[in-house]
């Protein structure tokens, strides 16, 4: 069994966790906005092993310091008992000049072995290389299934922020300045 006694809650990597009312993303119950304060106060707060458990995960993610902030969504499945949580680098959005409200490209690498280590036993890990529908809102993914502290888990890492989530963060084109968002 991992050792968790040493967790850090919420540092610079650490992951924002929203609650998902539905199973997989909540992207359509939480729609596009400039802060992610709304977000925080829309579901309830995860348990504080999960925010543990997400922000472990999320260190897993090799970034360096600069990295879009990191978001999580979760939800417990009442019909299994089973957590869902999934993870995901924020977007940049460029505001001003030729390229306003484009999003800045993505770079996400994971230490598998790092996320793995946080399970009790070695979980099921699956990869999906594309959406496998056109409503499938978490399109390339790591997954890892298995038992977390002792819950049942099934943690999706993200390639990308699932649509509808907004920008993490500003990049202003005519100063350079990063705003962070949430």
């Amino acid at each position: 069994m991992p050792d968790h006694s040493s967790h850090r809650d919420f540092s610079l990597r650490g992951a924002i966790c929203v609650s998902a009312r539905r199973r997989a993303t909540s992207t359509q119950l939480l729609p596009e906005r400039r802060t992610m304060e709304p977000r925080r106060k829309a579901g309830p707060r995860p348990p504080a092993w999960l925010r543990w458990l997400s922000n472990d995960a999320a260190r897993g993610i090799v970034a360096d310091e600069f990295h879009a902030p990191i978001g999580c969504h979760f939800y417990q499945n009442p019909d299994n008992d089973e957590w869902e949580v999934s993870i995901f680098v924020s977007a940049t959005e460029i505001v001003g000049g030729p390229l306003d409200g484009k999003n800045v490209p993505l770079q996400v690498q994971l230490d598998i072995v790092h996320v793995m280590n946080l399970f009790d036993e070695t979980p099921t890990v699956h990869w999906q290389s594309d959406a496998v529908a056109e409503d499938d809102e978490l399109a390339q993914h790591l997954s890892f299934e298995g038992t977390a502290r002792g819950h049942r888990i099934w943690l999706r890492i993200l390639k990308e922020p699932p649509e509808g989530m907004g920008p993490g963060r500003l990049l202003h084109a005519g100063s350079g300045e990063v705003e962070t968002l949430w």
